[in-house]
């Protein structure tokens, strides 16, 4: 009888063993120890001559591995600087560069308009640059002699 009431007792144990090894998936455990942040922000700033739209789509994904907290991002990002003036205005100027500054990166771009002019009023850049709705970029555009600087902020 001793012996029945031992198996008995070992089968519930394997049992509920099984059970809560199903009930407690260890992959959706290891998903609720991850705080996911989407952005979808958009940035927009102008000056005298030049508009800004920078939009950013992405995601941050803070997570613990080992006892240590830790950061992924990723991100997909737009800057649209347009001028505001006629082409040709553009075009006489020869030169043209232009740099804008986030919290944690920055991008330069330089164009040369001796020999071909430029086509069209609106420079793209794409990146990978993350920035937070709250973080304010700074613009710097230089053409021609001129120098603007403004900044770019959240549009939401």
């Amino acid at each position: 009888m001793d012996r029945k009431k031992g198996i008995t007792a070992l089968v519930g144990l394997v049992l509920l063993a099984v059970t809560v090894m199903l009930v407690v998936d260890p992959e959706n455990t290891a998903s609720q120890n991850k705080d996911i942040t989407e952005h979808d922000n958009t940035f927009t700033g102008e000056s005298e001559h030049w508009t800004v739209e920078f939009h950013v789509d992405g995601k941050e994904i803070l997570y613990k591995e080992d006892g240590v907290w830790k950061r992924d991002r990723e991100a997909q990002s737009e800057f649209r600087l347009t001028y505001k003036g006629p082409l040709e205005e553009l075009a006489a100027a020869k030169e043209m560069s232009y740099e804008y500054k986030t919290p944690n990166s920055g991008t330069k771009a330089e164009m040369n308009f001796h020999d071909v002019p430029p086509k069209d009023k609106v420079f793209i850049n794409h990146g990978h640059k993350l920035v937070r709705e709250d973080e304010i970029i700074e613009v710097r555009v230089q053409w021609g002699g001129h120098t603007e600087e403004f900044t770019l902020q959240s549009a939401e």
